[in-house]
């Protein structure tokens, strides 16, 4: 594991409560030794701070260990094709504040984050503990360069956009994959606290999975890795815009069940997700049957990855979250029909600041603790 990441580790298990070295040690899978190294390095940043010593039988007292919240901040953004959701992160991952700003991706776009990272960063209140910056990016993104290699929500291509604010802004700047992103959250302060490989299943405007084993984030050569929304489906079904036919997106994604529906004559005209919510609510005729064989085609190709991977737990995140009393009536079965052995289904309540919060998580996990 790097040490960033270790340190990271660290100040999660302490997020919810006081614990001593050998306490975090046992639940991080880690010598004593190194839990105390790593600490030491913590308390002198002064994210973390000891506690009076407490006494329990013979043996020296345990020095309990308590997260300093605010003596740093992260900023993540995440950015979606009409907007900007950005959180500011304390180093135990609760909020300071969250904002949304409009957001156009073909005028300037490294233009327009710079400057809401900019106003952030000139709170005379916070600004200056603010150690770094993370972006979540619907697409193809290579996070060790910076680049996004392909957004069609965003209508970007090979664009440098990490270069592109690094001459803008003065602290780090990390970027990566949304879902990669929320993934990153899970396994600081979410599934992560009880496995060390998962899944995060996303659904929304798109389909993408993260694959965590080990407790590493997998991403892949270029980061390409993830991208479960392309897994081939049918060679003759729809046109994906991805260039190909027959992706899991067009079966499972917002946009395509409000496509369908509208071709099986359900709704009138293509219609935004909450009204198909409402439909399915409602038992609209036909919607329900819609939403299962959705979930179906989802369930089958999730066992898929599940038996390869042989991980015992998937988390659903996403838009489409608002759907899944009516995927699951497929989705389950084909899970459950399809895994080789038990695995353990945990659906997340969703909010449009998810993603960013998965972006302040990756400074977290990576630049916060680095020094």
């Amino acid at each position: 594991m790097r040490e960033d990441l270790i340190r990271a580790e660290i100040l999660a298990t302490l997020a919810s409560e006081p614990l001593n070295r050998s306490q975090v040690a046992a639940r991080l899978g880690l010598g004593v030794a190194t839990v105390s190294e790593h600490t030491r390095r913590l308390i002198e940043l002064g994210y973390l701070r000891e506690l009076p010593p407490q006494v329990a039988g013979p043996g020296r007292p345990r020095v309990p260990l308590e997260v300093v919240p605010d003596a740093a901040y992260t900023l993540g953004l995440r950015v979606h094709h009409t907007h900007l959701v950005g959180v500011l992160m304390r180093t135990n991952g609760s909020e300071v504040s969250r904002f949304t700003l409009p957001f156009d991706p073909h005028a300037d776009p490294a233009g327009q984050l710079a400057k809401a990272c900019l106003e952030v960063l000139a709170d005379p209140e916070t600004g200056d503990r603010v150690r770094g910056i993370g972006l979540a990016v619907p697409g193809v993104i290579d996070p060790a360069k910076g680049v996004v290699r392909m957004s069609p929500h965003l209508g970007w291509s090979d664009l440098p956009l990490r270069p592109l604010l690094a001459d803008r802004l003065p602290v780090p700047v990390l970027i990566d994959n949304d879902t990669r992103a929320s993934t990153t959250a899970e396994l600081l302060f979410g599934t992560g606290r009880d496995h060390d490989d998962f899944l995060v299943l996303a659904v929304g405007g798109g389909v993408g999975m993260g694959i965590v084993l080990g407790r590493r984030l997998h991403r892949g050569p270029d980061g390409v890795a993830g991208e479960f929304g392309h897994v081939p489906v049918d060679p003759s079904g729809p046109p994906c815009v991805c260039g190909r036919r027959g992706c899991l997106e067009t079966y499972a994604a917002d946009y395509a069940l409000a496509e369908r529906a509208h071709e099986r004559g359900l709704t009138p005209a293509v219609v935004p997700v909450a009204e198909l919510h409402r439909l399915a609510s409602a038992d609209a005729p036909g919607v329900r049957a819609l939403m299962a064989e959705a979930g179906a085609t989802l369930g089958r190709a999730a066992a898929g990855v599940v038996n390869v991977l042989a991980v015992r737990a998937l988390t659903l995140i996403g838009e489409s979250h608002v759907l899944w009393p009516y995927f699951e009536p497929g989705f389950r079965p084909a899970v459950e029909g399809g895994v080789l052995s038990g695995l353990e289904i945990t659906v997340r309540q969703w909010d449009d600041s998810a993603h960013a919060r998965g972006a302040a998580s990756l400074v977290l996990a990576t630049t916060l603790a680095s020094r």
